[in-house]
C-alpha cells in the first residue's frame, strides 16, 4: 500500500474513533427535573454594613444569567426560589507589624441561604452557609477595602451559583 493510502486509512480511522466517542455523548440539564426558572428576591441584611444585600443579590442574579442554566424570572413565574440572609460581616485586623499596629485587615461575609422548589413547596437544599473573605492593606492603593469586599462577595456568589445549578 502506498503512502497516500495509509494516510487515507488513518484519517478514516480517526474520524470513526471521534464519531464513536461523540455518538455516545448525551447532554442533560445540570439541574433537577422540572426546574428551569428561578427567582432571587433581595437577601435580608442582618449586618451593619449598608447595601450589602443589594450587591450580593445583584451578583447572584448576574452569575445565574451568565451561567444560563436557569432563567431568572419574577417570583410568580419561578420554578425555584433562592432565599437568603446575610448573617455576618467582619472587618478585622489580620496581620500586625513589629509595633503591633494592624497592617492587613480581613473582610469576612457569611450568608445563609435556602433554595425552594416552588412546585412542591419543599426545599431543594436548606440553610446552607456560604463564607467569603478578602484581605487588604491600609497602606496599599491596589489591595483596598473595596477590593477585599468584592473578593468576599465573589466567593460567596460563586459558591451559591455552583450549588444552585448542580444536579441535585
Amino acid at each position: 500500500m502506498n503512502r497516500l493510502g495509509l494516510i487515507i486509512i488513518a484519517i478514516i480511522a480517526a474520524w470513526c474513533a471521534a464519531s464513536a466517542g461523540c455518538g455516545a455523548y448525551k447532554t442533560t440539564p445540570k439541574t433537577a427535573k422540572g426546574i428551569q426558572t428561578i427567582a432571587v428576591p433581595f437577601f435580608v441584611n442582618r449586618t451593619p454594613e449598608p447595601d450589602l444585600e443589594l450587591t450580593i443579590t445583584e451578583r447572584i442574579i448576574d452569575n445565574l444569567i451568565i451561567d444560563n442554566t436557569l432563567k431568572v424570572v419574577d417570583e410568580d413565574d419561578a420554578d425555584a426560589l433562592l432565599d437568603g440572609v446575610i448573617i455576618e460581616f467582619e472587618n478585622r485586623p489580620f496581620s500586625f507589624n513589629r509595633d503591633l499596629n494592624a497592617e492587613e485587615y480581613l473582610v469576612v461575609v457569611t450568608v445563609r441561604a435556602t433554595l425552594y422548589n416552588r412546585k412542591t413547596n419543599t426545599p431543594i437544599w436548606e440553610g446552607k452557609s456560604f463564607r467569603g473573605d478578602g484581605s487588604y492593606f491600609l497602606e496599599s492603593s491596589e489591595r483596598t477595602y473595596l477590593v477585599a469586599l468584592d473578593e468576599s462577595i465573589k466567593e460567596i456568589t460563586e459558591q451559591i451559583l455552583n450549588i444552585t445549578v448542580q444536579d441535585w
